[in-house]
């Protein structure tokens, strides 16, 4: 169960939409190995839910860590499976139809891109058909700037991925903690189902200043972890000069509405 809060205390249910367990390639200074042991991190921070992907499904291959994940979470009401994806061209995952199934069956509601890892393009004409089926469906696309190149270039990534696929459910995660507001906020204002994650938004008054511009809708709240300490995005959530509503939309409200807008 989550962490006890004071009695009395105002209750804020946490959602995390960006966590992973599993040994990486490159071990941070604390990391969840299995499944029950990244639960027991959430109860250490009064984390409720988390949407998750393993290592193995970035570090390795989707063939491999998208079924060592399934089986990972089975039985853990609190988790939350995404997929990673892969261009269909190739065969690895199957048809679009077969891995659509296949989240009907493990009640898979968002896919993960890792383009930097696994060698390939975030191009219509590579994944076409699963951006189809994504839009069709209203299926949630989770992709890191950092693990994506970083800087300038992950944002025109972001920016060339929106611009082929506009009506896309996009979540940007782990932006950086100077400031992306230059690179973000013009994309923010032209495509209406781009969301952030603020695993690294540390920017001093940057919460309340994209609530105050464009509303709390486009805001998830995420840890990063292992990565980054779940702390820090706690504390920024928390001590954001901002409505209580606004707060609970982004701890875990958002996240909810996403995914509950999904067709499988």
């Amino acid at each position: 169960m989550p962490s006890k809060r004071a009695k009395g205390a105002a209750r804020l249910e946490l959602f995390d939409c960006n966590a992973s367990f599993g040994r990486p390639m490159i071990k941070p200074i604390r990391f969840a190995e299995t499944a029950r042991d990244l639960l027991k991190e959430m109860d250490f921070y009064g984390i409720d839910e988390a949407l998750v992907y393993h290592s193995r499904q970035r570090d390795d291959s989707p063939v491999v860590g998208n079924e060592i994940l399934i089986k990972e979470i089975e039985g853990f009401e609190r988790l939350h499976g995404v997929f990673a994806i892969l261009p269909p061209q190739t065969g690895e995952l199957g048809s679009p139809e077969a891995l659509l199934e296949k989240m009907k069956a493990k009640n898979i509601r968002a896919f993960r891109a890792f383009p930097s890892e696994h060698k390939y393009l975030m191009t219509k004409t590579a994944l076409g058909s699963l951006y189809e089926m994504m839009v069709e469906r209203n299926i949630p696309l989770f992709i890191s700037v950092k693990e994506s190149c970083g800087g300038i270039s992950g944002w025109y990534l972001i920016e060339k991925i929106l611009s082929d696929v506009p009506d896309l459910t996009l979540v940007v995660t782990e932006h950086g903690s100077w400031g992306h507001d230059r690179f973000f906020r013009p994309l923010i204002e032209k495509y209406e189902n781009l969301y952030l994650d603020i695993s690294r938004y540390e920017l001093d008054g940057g919460i309340k200043d994209f609530c105050d511009k464009y509303g709390a809708e486009r805001l998830l709240f995420g840890t990063g972890f292992p990565q980054w300490n779940p702390g820090g995005p706690i504390l920024m959530l928390a001590q954001a000069d901002i409505t209580w509503k606004e707060r609970e939309m982004i701890a875990s409200g958002n996240l909810h509405r996403i995914l509950g807008r999904v067709k499988l």
